[in-house]
């Protein structure tokens, strides 16, 4: 299966001699939930589909614990995931507590592996700015 893209215009607001051209924009096909992908995953192992919810369950509950103990972790073949904080900007090192630095967000990444399966797709191009 190919990966849906479309030529979208390039906007360049800022330069005094703008830009003019279109660049590729991944078009998704939506989303798939835990329950599609657990059927499809059990289709193909000896594991259940009830096993594969437990499985994915167990490791998120495991990741999240992981992350919140300050380690970054890291799937063989899929990637790693890690977080980055947040805080007020302050003057002395002292304003800053513990309270006061939050997560900023969850960062993935892709193994080499996972790259190296990415580098053999194939795009197919569509004209409709809508979702297929």
């Amino acid at each position: 299966m190919s990966i849906p893209y479309r030529l979208t215009p390039l906007k360049d607001n800022i330069s005094s001699t703008p830009k003019t051209g279109y660049y590729a924009q991944i078009v998704t096909r939506g989303t798939i939930d835990t329950a599609e992908l657990c059927e499809e995953i059990s289709a193909g192992c000896t594991l259940t589909t009830a096993d594969m919810k437990a499985a994915i369950e167990a490791l998120i509950s495991s990741v999240s614990q992981k992350l919140k103990a300050g380690y970054n972790v890291c799937i063989d073949d899929l990637g790693t995931f890690s977080l980055s904080a947040e805080s007020e900007t302050v003057e002395s090192p002292d304003d800053i507590r513990s309270q006061s630095v939050r997560v900023k967000a969850i960062h993935f990444r892709p193994s080499v592996r996972m790259k190296k399966c990415m580098k053999n797709s194939e795009f197919e191009r569509i004209s409709t700015k809508k979702n297929i």
